[in-house]
């Protein structure tokens, strides 16, 4: 690999520079003193002048009614019965920006969602500065009353807007998000304290968990799968990211980076100019599982002939949306290429065949993960992958997600137009088809996002699915 100072990232900015730079974005840098001053690509009506990506709420009205008519019309089903939903900013702070916008870096907030459409919502978000920063910005959410954001903190403020809402009495059910979970956090996120306190302050009144696995999942959970086009357009624009994301692993790899972190620190800095938006995830590891180095840069020397995995979830407005390309360290007389080669066709076949499965409104999630599996058999691999089918959405707000043998508790969830996720196979060749270089085949994988439509699956990705490797071949 070549010697070289400088990694192009919009304009061009030395390494150490880069990684300088960005340890101190924590502290308040300016984005442009990160990146340098070179044209930032993915500029949409959220940019400022100068180029620089600034992420602010863009969910229309529209939208905020669509998601709360969904979200009431599960609360009223006989199965639930909830008068009123609260989502707490010391749980999944997903729920909370679900519906209202609020959440990243100006903070979340408690949330309360009454059943009756003719009150408001309510969101508390704990401080004078967070409710300025927030009423400036949700105004068009706000300025027909039906979203009130107030300054309180912690369960005193949410027990005295129940007890206005009549939300008091003795058998009041209300569903609380994150009380307990189904594939993440089953014991829940809600502060015992929090939890008691209210209890304490409504005695009668039911408090509910929200979320459950499989088709009927929840009042938050269950319409937070099937996405409208404002959040189609979110989650494109993730993909894209991601895309970008790509390019800049095999091209920092082929020029000065000697170690992991090397590659992290610039990927990260490209995807969040992007977006102006942290990642959600970006775990690049070397010969391993692509969520290995969970999330984090790390010292793993960058060698000829490795292979480089990654987990990359660029998000926008809070919403995740994964990609995944294995990339081959190297070029076409590299030890180790000819096996990578064959493997990445075959994941790639695997991946065209697994989505043209899909018969949309039919096939259920737990069908198309064992006809990958089956797949992948057929093709004399093994499947390394997991979880296979991972959903886009805010956080962990992101479901379905399962594999094979992960997660089967949604495999009875319908692949319906509107829903997006990524398909990631992730395989390793048997040894009897391709021999790698290693004393272990080593594992593979592409990931590419989809959205279903009436007509079967529709590609948000545009990058061509073939081999990629840091030297032409």
């Amino acid at each position: 690999m070549a010697e070289k100072s400088n990694v192009e990232i919009g304009g061009k900015i030395s390494r150490r520079t880069a990684l300088r730079n960005i340890s101190l974005f924590g502290v308040g840098l300016p984005m442009a003193q990160i990146i340098g001053e070179g044209k930032l690509h993915g500029q949409t009506s959220e940019s400022k002048p100068g180029g620089v990506m600034v992420a602010k709420p863009i969910f229309s009205v529209a939208e905020r009614g669509r998601r709360w008519e969904a979200v009431r019309r599960i609360m009223a089903k006989p199965q639930w019965n909830l008068d009123a939903l609260l989502a707490p900013s010391n749980g999944d702070g997903a729920y909370p920006r679900y519906l209202t916008q609020i959440g990243g870096r100006g903070g979340s907030a408690d949330v309360v969602l009454p059943r009756d459409s003719s009150k408001p919502v309510y969101a508390f978000t704990g401080s004078g500065r967070n409710k300025s920063f927030w009423s400036k910005r949700l105004t068009s959410w706000t300025s027909d009353g039906k979203l009130v954001i107030n300054d309180g903190e912690g369960s005193k403020p949410v027990v005295e807007q129940l007890k206005a809402l009549g939300l008091n009495k003795p058998g009041t059910r209300i569903g609380v998000a994150k009380l307990t979970g189904s594939r993440f956090d089953p014991e829940g996120m809600v502060s015992a304290t929090y939890l008691d306190n209210l209890k304490s302050a409504l005695p009668g009144v039911m408090f509910l968990p929200v979320e459950k696995w499989g088709s009927d999942s929840g009042p938050i959970d269950e319409p937070a799968m099937v996405k409208s086009a404002e959040e189609h357009d979110a989650i494109r624009r993730c993909v894209a990211a991601g895309e970008k994301a790509i390019e800049t692993i095999a091209r920092v790899a082929r020029s000065s980076a000697k170690q992991q972190a090397d590659i992290w620190f610039p990927t990260f800095t490209a995807m969040f100019a992007e977006t102006g938006e942290d990642p959600t995830r970006l775990s690049i590891s070397l010969d391993e599982a692509s969520n290995s180095t969970l999330g984090a840069p790390v010292d793993d020397p960058l060698k000829a002939g490795q292979i480089i995995s990654q987990e990359i979830d660029a998000t926008v407005q809070g919403y995740r949306g994964q990609v995944n390309h294995s990339i081959f360290v190297g070029g076409a007389n590299t030890p180790g290429f000819n096996y990578y080669k064959s493997a990445m066709e075959v994941a790639i076949k695997t991946l065209l065949d697994s989505i043209a499965f899909i018969v949309p409104g039919k096939t259920t999630c737990g069908q198309l993960v064992d006809h990958y599996a089956a797949t992948v058999g057929k093709l004399n691999s093994d499947d390394q992958s997991g979880v296979v089918l991972h959903s886009s959405g805010i956080g962990n707000l992101s479901r379905p997600r399962l594999g094979p043998a992960n997660s089967r508790g949604d495999s009875d969830i319908v692949l319906v137009p509107g829903m997006t996720f990524d398909f990631k196979p992730a395989i390793r060749l048997k040894r009897n088809v391709s021999e790698d270089v290693r004393r272990e085949n080593r594992t593979v994988q592409i990931g590419e996002h989809y959205l279903i439509t009436d007509k079967g699956a529709v590609r948000l990705g545009k990058r061509e699915l073939k081999p990629i490797t840091t030297e032409a071949v």
